[in-house]
């Protein structure tokens, strides 16, 4: 399981949000919600020590292993931020495999390409990604938070770059590995649509 207990996150000393609790099962995505400026993205940055000055109060606890401000998430998680980050000195290829420490050469290259497919860009992993729009470079970071398969999953509005159609095929993807893998995401987003069918809401207020 993935608890939260009595978690919120401080600012230089200042809170910024009342603390939540949640428990998610295994293949289970809580989705985070609130008004805007509250720190819905800072919690985030907070659990894998993103974001100077900024930490994560409370017990956070992941298949029994408690989690504090020294062992954060970083290590078993991977992160979809809401710019895609991309190295643009690098393929498309390349980027995902950034995050694939796992698994070698061939391995590297199938699971790469499967994901490009999923996600409606396939047979693309050799091409810069300057030459792609921004709805195209932000699959390609969820392709690269997917690829190495986390316990854990950020998602920071994967999907606000993307037309309705691309938004379902790529949340599609999200979900299905999710479950797959029996892993465990949090998932930010302001479209009540791209919440999971009977997942949790936790709404952070002040």
């Amino acid at each position: 399981m993935l608890i939260f207990d009595e978690v919120f996150v401080t600012r230089a000393g200042r809170r910024l949000f009342r603390p939540i609790s949640f428990a998610l099962q295994p293949g289970e995505i809580m989705t985070l919600q609130g008004e805007s400026g509250l720190g819905k993205s800072t919690l985030l940055h907070a659990l894998i020590d993103q974001e100077p000055r900024v930490e994560f109060k409370g017990q956070i606890t992941l298949d029994g292993k408690r989690m504090d401000a020294e062992t954060r998430l970083s290590a078993e998680s991977q992160t979809v931020f809401q710019e895609p980050l991309l190295f643009p000195h690098l393929s498309i290829g390349a980027n995902i495999e950034l995050s694939m420490h796992r698994c070698r050469g061939t391995a590297h290259r199938v699971r790469v390409d499967q994901l490009l497919k999923d996600l409606g860009l396939g047979g693309m992993a050799t091409q810069d990604p300057f030459q792609l729009s921004r709805g195209q470079m932000m699959r390609v970071a969820v392709a690269r938070a997917l690829a190495p398969r986390a316990r854990v999953l950020l998602l920071d509005e994967p999907l606000s770059a993307l037309d309705t159609e691309t938004r379902e095929q790529v949340r599609q993807v999200i979900f299905e590995q999710v479950r797959h893998d029996e892993a465990y995401g949090i998932l930010v987003t302001h479209h009540s649509e791209d919440r999971p069918l009977g997942g949790d809401v936790v709404c952070l207020t002040r």
